[in-house]
């Protein structure tokens, strides 16, 4: 019988976290809150190679024009780069000494999203590009 009372409490208790409102409240003191959400896409380019060590920039602004066209095709209203880094190395093993060497590097590219509900489809069409991405959507309730 107790273990029967401390289900019925358990549950009672789940329903009331559960029960939260995503979309706009009214609070006690008659102010509007809704839900608003910022969404994130970081986007890493590894162990890319180019010959001369100039053209990194342009690589990276390329990189940067793809992403913002397969925004456009994932009907984002709103993508911004938010911040860029990139990392570079000569590749030195195997070549003598002398030789021109090519340069090796690793970047990444993080993009503010808008809206959050169609970043995953951004992120489906860059995975299937072949690209390594994240999403982060941080979420808080806004009142007024």
């Amino acid at each position: 019988m107790r273990s029967i009372a401390v289900l019925v409490i358990a549950v009672f208790w789940a329903a009331d976290a559960a029960a939260w409102e995503k979309g706009r409240v009214s609070t006690a003191n008659g102010q509007n809150c809704t839900m608003q959400e910022t969404g994130q896409v970081g986007v890493s380019f590894n162990n890319m190679m180019v010959a001369k060590l100039e053209r990194i920039g342009a690589e990276m602004d390329q990189k940067i024009d793809e992403v913002l066209a397969l925004a456009k095709q994932a009907q984002l209203t709103k993508i911004e780069v938010q911040s860029y880094s990139y990392n570079v190395y000569p590749v030195s093993s195997g070549f003598p000494p002398g030789a021109n060497l090519p340069y090796q590097y690793s970047g990444n590219v993080s993009f503010l999203v808008e809206p959050c509900a169609k970043a995953s489809e951004l992120m489906s069409l860059l995975a299937a590009k072949g690209y390594s991405a994240n999403l982060n959507v941080n979420a808080y309730r806004q009142c007024q």
